[in-house]
């Protein structure tokens, strides 16, 4: 009986204290995770190496990054090194994940995801590009899909399983369906919300050993910002709703994969070849997960898959 008990205890506030280590943690390892990049651009600079093109690369890529891009780096090191211990926590088992169908049921679930989650995202892109919101970069090669299948299948496969996977499974084991979702929801949409404001930046030189707990302020600052709550946090909300929502009907995670990396191609996609030319808020921001108007495209093709998925 106790651990049964145990086994249904309250998973949403382990998964909360796990996300706030995780921030913390970073806040504190992104310092000494800057001043090693800088000592290994130094080292590598004056090394024997240094013509080679892997050696070049990585110059090139440490002279690019800014303090940001280290905190970036340090809440994904803490989550990676932190995770283990939280799944023991909670007691991870293999009932958490949901039922795969035949492999050519949940090949169709997928590609009938993927194609009206990107078919309908680049519509709208196209839409505002013909109103004059974006313009063609001038280096655009149509072709150039690389980045954009890479980042659509990880985030489609990765995020899944963790979120609507292990985490949508851990809610369910203490809450209703309905609060689950939410809650699942909630911390989906948070975790993508959680990264320094676009734009802002600690210069090289003024960085200290609290400039992690700077960047944890600006993001909480974010917060206050209602035109961004309703640009951005809403539109992540959605598409997190939309997805457990798809997970719960199906019983599978197919659908949702499809839908997620959909989304994801057509946002790196149309932001490869466009730049924002002319302000369109409330309607569209700098992409195509900002504003009014990605916010109601994700709900409509949650709302088209939804009805596709049921009559199938």
């Amino acid at each position: 009986m106790q651990a049964a008990s145990h086994n249904r205890a309250p998973a949403l506030p382990k998964l909360l204290l796990y996300l706030l280590a995780v921030m913390l943690g970073g806040a504190l390892l992104a310092v000494p995770l800057f001043h090693l990049g800088k000592a290994g651009h130094v080292w590598l600079s004056a090394s024997s190496l240094r013509e080679s093109g892997l050696v070049v690369w990585l110059l090139g890529e440490i002279e690019r990054a800014r303090f940001t891009r280290y905190f970036n780096r340090a809440v994904l090191v803490c989550a990676i090194m932190l995770i283990w211990p939280f799944l023991r926590w909670v007691r991870l088992d293999r009932s958490l994940l949901p039922v795969w169908r035949p492999f050519g049921t949940g090949l169709r679930q997928w590609a009938l995801g993927f194609a009206l989650a990107s078919g309908l995202l680049l519509i709208l892109g196209v839409i505002f590009f013909q109103l004059g919101a974006y313009q063609l970069r001038p280096d655009t090669r149509w072709w150039r899909l690389g980045e954009a299948v890479t980042a659509a299948l990880g985030a489609g496969i990765v995020e899944e399983f963790f979120f609507r996977g292990l985490l949508l499974g851990l809610l369910l084991r203490t809450m209703s369906a309905r609060s689950a979702l939410l809650a699942g929801t909630f911390v989906f949409a948070l975790v993508h919300f959680l990264k320094p404001p676009e734009g802002w930046q600690i210069e090289d030189a003024a960085v200290t050993w609290s400039s992690g707990f700077l960047v944890l302020g600006q993001i909480a600052a974010s917060f206050g910002d209602t035109q961004f709550l309703l640009a951005e946090f809403a539109t992540l909300f959605a598409v997190g709703w939309v997805l457990a929502h798809v997970r719960m009907q199906t019983g599978a995670l197919w659908a949702g994969i499809g839908l997620h990396g959909g989304w994801v191609f057509g946002l790196k996609y149309f932001s490869g070849i466009t730049h924002y030319h002319s302000s369109w808020l409330p309607w569209i921001g700098h992409n195509l997960k900002i504003g009014l108007a990605p916010l109601l495209t994700v709900l409509l093709t949650g709302w088209i898959a939804s009805h596709l998925l049921r009559t199938r």
